[in-house]
């Protein structure tokens, strides 16, 4: 029996929409091939990519190879050695690498750092921690932060592993740094393959929730699902407006088959009629440089 194989399209431009683009074109694919023993992953048309767009397809490989499935992998030579040097596809695992801190560090000179797997259990707390102090530290130092904007970018990137930790029900989640000095921003994605938000909910026998959009309605106006309520500022409620009321930056949540968009121009959740992410799927726009008049605290209520 032949491979399914996956055609992974080149998105049309360096726009979070265009990676978005692709990757719901590779979601409707996948689905296809769910009784497939052996997969054929073909990025031969690919020339560059977004964390938007790559970090999910290894959440997406490292899922299927936990099943059992094999996988090919079809390069063209102008993407391979990036995706080889970001860790694609099983990325970079700092509980199985040796010296995982000496490797890491060799990021510190570059615009990206890799597809990470961050640990999600208990057992693996203080390796978690870790990675990410370091993971942050070289992000700072990549991109040239300097001031509040450091505080914002660890607090955006803590609430988001905080939740998978805390609800997601994952083995493991997933971030992954661009910086772009020419264009004056940076790209964070962090995903996991978990319960997703809606799940979330479903979990504290919440019978208000019966979508997925519902779930992301509640989860951007502070409805949490956390025993103690989001009336202290911490969430994803706050993590949106921090990014872009605040830095003037772009939010994406994506989950099931609902999608948030958050910008200064635009707000606006989409329930989707293709195949969706299973799990919670974050994409972060921010500028290199914060607007004169941030202020941190004014969003922690």
């Amino acid at each position: 029996m032949s491979p399914g194989k996956i055609n992974i399209p080149n998105p049309q431009g360096d726009s979070m929409g265009a990676s978005l683009r692709s990757l719901l074109d590779v979601l409707e694919q996948w689905t296809k091939f769910t009784d497939k023993k052996e997969l054929l992953i073909d990025l031969s048309n690919v020339l560059f990519v977004h964390p938007f767009f790559i970090l999910p397809i290894c959440a997406l490989c490292t899922n299927e190879k936990e099943k059992g499935k094999k996988l090919h992998f079809q390069l063209s030579n102008k993407i391979k050695p990036y995706l080889n040097t970001i860790h694609f596809p099983p990325g970079f695992d700092a509980i199985t690498t040796e010296n995982w801190e000496k490797e890491l560090l060799k990021f510190s000179s570059k615009t990206y750092l890799p597809v990470c797997k961050i640990p999600a259990s208990t057992k693996h707390t203080n390796i978690r921690e870790q990675l990410l102090t370091a993971f942050e530290n070289i992000l700072i130092q990549q991109a040239r932060l300097k001031g509040q904007i450091i505080t914002a970018v660890k607090y955006l990137i803590s609430e988001a592993i905080d939740n998978i930790i805390e609800h997601a029900e994952a083995k493991n989640g997933w971030i992954m740094v661009q910086s772009y000095p020419q264009k004056g921003y940076i790209d964070i994605c962090i995903a996991d393959t978990g319960s997703g938000i809606w799940g979330s909910y479903i979990k504290t026998e919440n019978t208000n929730v019966t979508s997925h959009t519902k779930a992301l309605q509640f989860a951007i106006n502070g409805k949490s699902t956390k025993q103690i309520t989001e009336t202290r500022g911490y969430g994803i409620n706050t993590s949106r407006r921090m990014l872009v009321e605040g830095l003037k930056g772009k939010y994406v949540l994506f989950s099931g088959n609902a999608l948030y968009i958050y910008t200064n121009e635009l707000e606006q959740i989409t329930p989707l009629k293709t195949s969706g992410w299973n799990g919670t799927l974050l994409a972060l726009q921010l500028p290199a440089k914060m607007p004169e008049n941030f202020n941190y605290t004014t969003f922690l209520e």
